[in-house]
């Protein structure tokens, strides 16, 4: 039997952040998801997974369900906001799950509060160098906003299709979705990423670490980055390109149950 998703709001003074959950015990296990998916994008691995644990899954302020932020926020920004929901949530220490985006915000708090994160495993880890961000930021170009004549819709579409060649129709529907509410907050988060030096924060991260990679990930060209990063660090190859939590959940659920164990 997969498992139940159940979801709800936690309260912070700026809004009301979206939470998906499995019932379990403590520590929980904590998912940031992508750019710009939202947590919608782990509900295959949410149901897969074969865990005690509690598993939370967080919209990021902009993503799904959660709050719009406002002006340019930082990346310690969305951090301090997801962190702040943990709180509220009761989870005290915890293992995070990060994808792409996500997986910048999980080296952050592990950088930043060693204290309370037992690992980090990261899908498509970003750790891009000062020159990549900047070119990156150049590159970024204008919103894609909504027009009168409908247009934006078939460019979203071709976007996704575009960096994602072979993968489901239904998973390209879901992910120009998630752009379409998203429209404010996806410059935000590339924003946010792009002033933040990740590789920088790698030799604070006290936690065990687990490198997840697909060949079709718009990161694995980086993979040798990660592991001079993480030497000690396992490293689990699943399918799913850059969907992996949504298009491999069994490949992705078994790396974690596997890291985990070890633990």
């Amino acid at each position: 039997m997969p498992n139940t998703i159940t979801k709800r709001y936690v309260d912070l003074p700026e809004g009301q952040l979206h939470v998906r959950e499995v019932a379990g015990c403590e520590p929980a296990i904590v998912f940031l998801h992508q750019t710009a998916c939202s947590a919608q994008s782990y509900d295959p691995l949410l149901a897969e997974l074969a865990l005690p644990n509690r598993l939370l899954a967080l919209d990021t302020p902009g993503f799904g369900g959660s709050f719009d932020p406002e002006g340019w926020p930082s990346l310690e920004d969305y951090a301090a906001w997801l962190l702040a929901a943990l709180d509220a949530l009761g989870a005290e220490r915890f293992h995070l799950f990060g994808h792409h985006t996500g997986s910048g915000l999980a080296m952050l708090l592990a950088a930043r509060h060693p204290e309370r994160v037992l690992s980090v495993m990261m899908a498509g880890a970003e750790l891009m160098t000062p020159q990549e961000r900047a070119s990156f930021l150049d590159g970024l170009g204008e919103p894609l906003t909504p027009r009168a004549d409908g247009s934006h819709l078939l460019e979203n579409w071709n976007y996704a299709a575009h960096f994602n060649p072979g993968i489901d129709p239904e998973l390209i529907h879901g992910e120009v979705l998630a752009m379409l509410r998203a429209w404010r907050a996806r410059p935000q988060a590339y924003r946010a990423v792009a002033g933040c030096d990740t590789p920088a924060l790698a030799p604070l991260i006290q936690a065990p670490v687990l490198l997840v990679t697909s060949p079709d990930d718009y990161f694995h060209a980086e993979l040798d980055r990660a592991r001079a990063l993480f030497p000690t660090a396992p490293v689990a190859t699943t399918g799913g390109g850059n969907f992996q939590p949504t298009a491999d959940p069994h490949g992705v659920a078994r790396a974690i149950e596997r890291f985990l164990a070890t633990l």
